[in-house]
């Protein structure tokens, strides 16, 4: 990547309050999948600032990815940790990306465990979600957000937000993919909603409240 303007940043975040960019600065994320809810995660945390994310996933994307994954037709048959790196830098140079070609499950999360204290799940399908939901509840002291329910053109008033410990997740927690679809409308909702709740444990971690 190009040296990158040592004000850039300043100036794409000036809207932003200061100590928060500070903050978001030193703050590491990974992103369990990069699909519908990661590639849009990535972006969201990216432009608010955080200094490194790192990307895990191991598919390439699709045409039926395009339209709520956030990919251009040139990204076919790509890696999707690679464009989504590529997106970012060209879009937020000065965030760090770490991107891992790689099938996460319950054999190499300790890999990457240490990596990060923040953890985004945006896996496509259940045994995944479970398996993430399980390897982090024995982790006290890491911090998962997880998504359940995204599917078809829902109603905000189902969409809510639980905490167990250290375990935040949003979503309707009942609609079905393969029964309602999938559309960026709802989808970036739930993406939205784990990027926010992300960045509010960083800045309540940093003050202790």
């Amino acid at each position: 990547m190009e040296e990158v303007d040592l004000d850039l940043r300043d100036k794409i975040l000036k809207r932003q309050k200061n100590d928060d960019n500070q903050i978001f600065k030193n703050s590491k994320v990974s992103i369990l999948g990069c699909g519908g809810l990661g590639s849009n995660v990535a972006m969201i945390l990216a432009r608010a600032g955080i200094g490194e994310i790192y990307l895990y996933d191991f598919d390439k994307v699709e045409y039926s990815n395009l339209n709520r994954q956030n990919y251009k037709i040139s990204d076919i048959g790509k890696e999707k940790v690679l464009a989504t790196k590529k997106i970012i830098e060209e879009t937020i140079p000065y965030t760090k990306i770490h991107a891992k070609n790689m099938f996460l499950d319950e054999k190499n999360m300790d890999e990457i465990v240490e990596n990060t204290d923040y953890f985004i799940e945006a896996f496509d399908n259940k045994e995944s979600k479970v398996m993430a939901f399980d390897y982090f509840s024995k982790k006290e002291n890491k911090f998962l957000f997880t998504a359940s329910g995204m599917a078809g053109l829902g109603d905000i008033s189902d969409i809510m937000v639980k905490k167990i410990n250290n375990i935040t997740m949003v979503g309707d927690f009942k609609s079905d993919a393969n029964k309602d679809g999938l559309y960026l409308a709802y989808v970036s909702i739930m993406a939205s909603l784990e990027a926010l709740e992300c960045l509010k444990k960083i800045r309540k971690d940093y003050y202790g409240r």
